[in-house]
């Protein structure tokens, strides 16, 4: 791969500018059958560090499915009394700003977002995506590729399964991925 993560919209390096490490929790696996974001996670990192966090369970307007919180530990009772994704959405859209986001599996948490803006009447931003499984991938040099699985084998220190904790190993997955692997 070669050279430093670089991005395009200012020449700079990726770690030398803001962008928003991004994770969400589900009521279940698929948005096109109609499961909701309960839990989502925003942090801006700058220069290896969190500066700014927007972090909120959701009520999904939906029972979760107990597979899911099996997986994700959020019940019913937790999200009955949350906003929901479209009382949410402006904060959320003026929090993003133009920043590049950042996924683990960026395919997943981007049909939940677009889902839940749709739904909401509005629509989820065009903002620059950065995945970190696909990068991990590129380097073939992990046994396995799930966020926790790399976390482990890297030293990258997190609890799994919950929006935040899951957006800062990702943040951090990055960091590891620039300043050893190159530009995506």
């Amino acid at each position: 791969m070669g050279g430093a993560l670089r991005y395009p919209g200012n020449g700079g390096r990726i770690i030398e500018i803001p962008y928003v490490a991004a994770d969400v929790e589900t009521t279940g696996l698929s948005a096109a059958d109609g499961h909701r974001v309960c839990e989502f996670a925003l942090l801006r990192f700058l220069r290896g560090a969190v500066i700014d966090s927007f972090v909120s369970l959701v009520n999904p307007l939906r029972p979760i499915d107990p597979g899911a919180s099996a997986v994700n530990g959020i019940t019913d009772p937790m999200v009955a009394r949350a906003p929901t994704f479209a009382d949410l959405l402006p904060k959320i859209l003026d929090f993003l700003s133009d920043d590049p986001l950042v996924f683990h599996n960026a395919p997943f948490d981007l049909s939940f977002l677009r889902s839940e803006a749709r739904l909401a009447g509005g629509a989820w931003p065009g903002n620059r995506v950065i995945d970190t499984l696909l990068l991990a991938r590129r380097t073939g040099r992990f046994r396995s590729n799930s966020l926790p699985d790399i976390c482990r084998e890297l030293g990258i220190g997190s609890t799994f399964h919950r929006a935040e904790a899951d957006a800062w190993a990702a943040g951090k997955l990055l960091l590891h991925l620039a300043s050893t692997d190159g530009d995506p």
